[in-house]
């Protein structure tokens, strides 16, 4: 596939508008790519739970990310992202640096399940 071979590292699309649909094809990207390294569609609130989720289940599928940045705050993710987030989190290998701030929609349950996830990330 022609996306998983792009040379292209970062992409910043911050308060951009980016909306639901964005969020999926996002995701689609992310399901295959070798090359990228930090993804920002911040300041995006109306991406989106669905989207959010979709992005963190399309980082678990593809065991060739490179991505070690992805900036979340204010995209509208609740607790759906969250237990998304916190399966990739069990297992991600490359993910370093992950902002879900200024979602209040993620709540305590997702808080909860983020610190677990990390507690056996890093005991594996």
């Amino acid at each position: 596939q022609a996306n998983a071979e792009s040379r292209m590292s970062k992409l910043y699309l911050d308060g951009t508008g980016l909306g639901p649909a964005a969020g999926a094809c996002l995701a689609a990207l992310l399901r295959t790519n070798r090359s990228l390294e930090v993804l920002n569609p911040s300041e995006n609130p109306k991406l989106g739970d669905a989207a959010g989720a979709a992005l963190a289940e399309a980082l678990r599928a593809n065991a060739e990310t490179k991505l070690c940045t992805l900036q979340l705050d204010t995209t509208g993710l609740g607790p759906v992202a969250g237990a998304s987030f916190a399966a990739l989190l069990r297992s991600s290998r490359s993910l370093e640096k992950l902002n879900l701030g200024r979602n209040p929609q993620l709540g305590d349950a997702a808080g909860a399940a983020l610190a677990d996830a990390l507690q056996a990330n890093a005991e594996s």
